[in-house]
């Protein structure tokens, strides 16, 4: 059985993306841990509580307490047997603590909500989802508050041809298969990228050749002047339930899609997205 991982820092967007995750619960037949992260607050010399371990402990009940409501009120509206649920309560920086708790998890996804950048630091710093979907070992779903929360039926996986792809695909399928959704890849080339003619086609003929039996896999190659606004028409025309993309660090045109496209959506999506290590 999966483990889904969901951090909630008890908001109206982690409500609203807790929602997804019982979809995917349910549909993945996955257990699920909800997580909550508290830290100390910043004090002056003259603020200190006088008993710090004192005070990290009241902090640590709140927590749960605040936790076990959560939890009561997502089982009441997910319907999930209370057995596939858990609780941590963990000290430590929000990001950081997501991504160490998955791994010792061994989970098989983390799901969160997202409402952007809020401000000019976190755009430079990156939001707490950027943090996590960028060095989380598994797959990410990030889901944006205003997003449609919809049993999802069709993937938009957003190839930038880097690397292996037929892999990374067959990620994607991991999730889709399972989901009984139909997925379409598609690589949106510019005019800048080198050897498009010949690279392109080679590795989209390889794509379509090794899914040509998948009925449920579509392959499309789109020529645009700008990858995003490409994109973005893409996804207004063919209406996908979650867009899907990969990260990875090895080549500068690697780096360059990443940071273009992938920080993009996550600032400005509206619906769900997978974020995943090639």
């Amino acid at each position: 059985m999966k483990t889904i991982l969901f951090p909630t820092d008890f908001s109206d967007n982690a409500v609203h993306a807790s929602e997804y995750t019982g979809l995917l619960a349910k549909k993945l037949n996955a257990n699920v841990v909800l997580l909550n992260i508290f830290s100390m607050p910043v004090f002056t010399e003259y603020q200190v509580p006088y008993d710090i371990q004192d005070f990290t402990i009241e902090m640590k009940s709140a927590s749960e307490k605040r936790l076990q409501h959560f939890t009561e009120k997502f089982i009441e509206n997910t319907n999930l047997p209370q057995e596939r649920i858990s609780q941590k309560v963990e000290y430590g920086f929000v990001a950081d603590v997501i991504v160490e708790t998955a791994k010792a998890l061994n989970a098989d996804m983390i799901v969160m909500g997202t409402k952007g950048a809020s401000n000019i630091m976190e755009r430079w710093i990156g939001t707490t989802a950027q943090i996590v979907m960028k060095n989380a070992e598994c797959p990410v779903w990030i889901i944006p508050q205003n997003a449609t929360i919809t049993y999802p039926q069709k993937f938009l996986y957003a190839a930038d041809l880097q690397e292996d792809e037929i892999t990374a695909t067959q990620k994607v399928m991991e999730f889709a298969t399972p989901l009984q959704a139909l997925c379409k890849v598609i690589h949106i080339d510019d005019y800048f990228e080198v050897n498009v003619n010949e690279e392109v086609k080679e590795k989209i003929s390889e794509l379509k050749e090794e899914f040509k039996d998948d009925d449920n896999v579509f392959v499309r190659n789109i020529r645009r002047d700008d990858i995003i606004e490409g994109l973005e028409t893409y996804i207004k025309s063919y209406k996908p339930d979650v867009l899907a993309l990969a990260v990875h660090e090895k080549s500068l045109l690697s780096k360059i899609f990443e940071q273009s496209v992938t920080n993009h959506f996550v600032f400005k999506a509206n619906l769900p997205m997978l974020i995943f290590r090639k």
